[in-house]
């Protein structure tokens, strides 16, 4: 079979497919071509026949005598190509179609112009029903029929030798058939079930070298060609995660946020710039390699070693595994710990949403984890908590009004993600709800105060410190009755469900100016307040001239309670400048 110039010249390695490389042409086939050539230009001379590119040429040429032969050769019109005779002596007369052009076999480029199930081909020559067409499947068909459309023409029906649809996966990427046209069909020659079994092979040794390469615990390298457009690839086998893997793009190596592989699936942020023929990407990795660890409750006593069996016995009656977490996470320094994570009001929305910054704290409960906030975050109050800074952070329901608003650091263990919440509640926020159930650590890091119409009143923190822009005054500003007994007063200033340090002014006034009163934490004692005025930390103010009052620092109850007693009846009169609070520091 004679080699054509479409061969000898062609661009790839395989004909129409980019993957295979760059081809140089042999010197053996441009010698066998040309000698062609030259036997082809001796015939034309020996047979007195012409060749025209189109039929409109040969048609207006009958300066020739009778019985002349001429080929028609690239007319767009495919039926117009062929041999012609001329009927009439020179220059009148006309030309008539006698026989098809002798042709072996037509290659055909397929570069995914189209798409898997609707090729896109062209040829050098046009297609007839009598040529053989060589045709490179560019990408796996995913569906059946599947057709193809040769230089822009009508699209045909690929159809199998046995006259049958191909099956999904029949025509993989990088085969090669061969087939020709009939009607509106394209038969192939080649069997397509038997290709894809080989194909199918093929894959499936290159795959189980892959695998062999990895129990090995050697790497495995897959190599694609960048085109600019392309972002996802397939690897030859799953590496488990992209932290078994490397990838270079160019000779540079891609960092591990560049990229994501989900199965065999390697998809690139951005798409690897190349020419689409040259392999300038290059993904290696390696596998984990089982090591046959025993399943759950899979251990009995006859695997145990015998001589070790009274020391286990020993370790097991003396410490539970609660009792081993408990002492490390203490021991560690992990429990209680909280670092950073201040709150402030958002300067664009501040009676709604609160900034936090970066910091870590360890989670609350038993076997406490660290949470590490690693970029600030802002929250609103007025929404449903979603992940994300800028987001809602209500853990259910709405914000509540005139009441307290704790705010929690939040995380999830199987992904690591940090989050902040808020809640009504001032001992966990509610999981399960707005927040996914997989968030199950958490710490209270923060509290607010709304007012009447669910707005943050204002305040300002330093570490565990929390001082009101305009300080509370207790009771609405009026006074407490107080005397020589003991009561308690709870505090609008404080948050409650847990202990704070109250930052308080008082004062106190009473007829009796050689006393004064006593404000303490409900955790102290009820105590006499005895000879010398010992006791007392508020003194009197009993003349109109004069003016008494104290700074006090005063541990709440868990209900923000602190209590008052005094020498002798009078008022007393507080205000709640702030607070500290220790958030579950030990």
């Amino acid at each position: 079979m004679a080699i054509t110039a479409r061969q000898v010249w062609r661009d790839y390695v395989s004909d129409g497919i980019p993957a295979s490389g760059n081809h140089k042409p042999s010197k053996p086939d441009v010698r066998a071509w040309g000698t062609n050539i030259d036997n082809f230009i001796g015939s034309i001379g020996v047979v007195n026949s012409l060749i025209f590119s189109t039929k409109a040429l040969l048609l207006a040429d009958v300066a020739h005598d009778d019985n002349t032969m001429a080929w028609v050769v690239s007319d767009p019109v495919a039926d117009n190509n062929g041999i012609y005779q001329k009927s009439g002596a020179s220059g009148l007369g006309t030309w008539a179609r006698v026989a098809d052009l002798p042709y072996p076999f037509i290659p055909a480029s397929n570069v995914g112009a189209g798409t898997a199930n609707a090729l896109q081909a062209t040829t050098d020559i046009p297609i007839s029903e009598t040529a053989l067409v060589w045709l490179p499947i560019f990408a796996t068909n995913t569906a059946t029929p599947v057709t193809v459309a040769f230089n822009g023409g009508s699209a045909l029906t690929i159809k199998t030798n046995s006259g049958n649809n191909p099956v999904v996966g029949g025509l993989p990427a990088g085969m090669i058939v061969l087939g020709r046209q009939q009607g509106s069909e394209f038969r192939l020659i080649s069997d397509q079930a038997s290709n894809a079994i080989v194909a199918a092979a093929e894959a499936a040794a290159d795959l189980a070298a892959d695998y062999a390469a990895l129990a090995l615990n050697n790497q495995v390298l897959n190599t694609f060609a960048g085109n600019g457009s392309q972002t996802v690839f397939t690897l030859s086998v799953d590496p488990g995660s992209k932290n078994n893997t490397s990838v270079n793009v160019n000779g540079v190596i891609q960092l591990k946020s560049s990229y994501s592989i989900s199965g065999t699936t390697l998809t690139f942020s951005e798409a690897p710039p190349g020419d689409g023929i040259d392999n300038n990407i290059e993904v290696s990795f390696g596998g984990k390699i089982n090591i046959n660890t025993p399943g759950s409750e899979t251990v009995d006593a006859d695997k145990i070693k015998a001589t070790d069996i009274a020391a286990i016995r020993t370790k097991l009656s003396v410490y539970s595994k609660a009792e081993v977490d408990s002492a490390v996470a203490v021991s560690s320094g992990v429990a209680g710990r909280l670092y950073g994570l201040a709150g402030s009001q958002n300067v664009t929305d501040a009676v709604n949403d609160m900034d936090f910054a970066t910091g870590e704290a360890a989670s609350a409960g038993a076997s406490p984890v660290i949470m590490v906030l690693a970029s600030a975050i802002t929250k609103r109050s007025d929404a449903a908590w979603a992940v994300g800074s800028g987001n809602g952070g209500m853990d259910t329901g709405t914000k509540p009004t005139s009441s307290w608003l704790h705010w929690y650091a939040i995380k999830r263990p199987d992904t690591g993600v940090v989050d902040v919440c808020c809640s009504a509640s001032s001992s966990a926020p509610t999981i399960g709800g707005n927040i996914p159930a997989a968030y199950t650590k958490y710490r209270r890091i923060r509290s607010t105060k709304t007012d009447g119409s669910g707005n943050i009143i204002a305040d300002s923190q330093d570490g565990d410190e929390v001082l009101w822009l305009t300080a509370v005054k207790e009771n609405g500003g009026a006074a407490y009755s107080t005397g020589t007994t003991a009561a308690l007063i709870t505090l609008a200033g404080v948050p409650s469900g847990f202990k704070v340090r109250g930052i308080l002014n008082a004062t106190f006034t009473s007829g009796t100016d050689t006393v004064g009163a006593f404000i303490s934490s409900p955790d102290e004692g009820d105590q006499a307040l005895g000879v010398g005025n010992s006791l007392f930390n508020i003194s009197n103010m009993q003349n109109a001239s004069e003016n008494a009052s104290a700074g006090l620092e005063v541990r709440t109850n868990a209900s923000g309670q602190v209590r008052h007693k005094a020498g002798a009846a009078g008022s007393i009169y507080i205000a709640t400048r702030g607070y500290i609070d220790r958030r579950g520091r030990i």
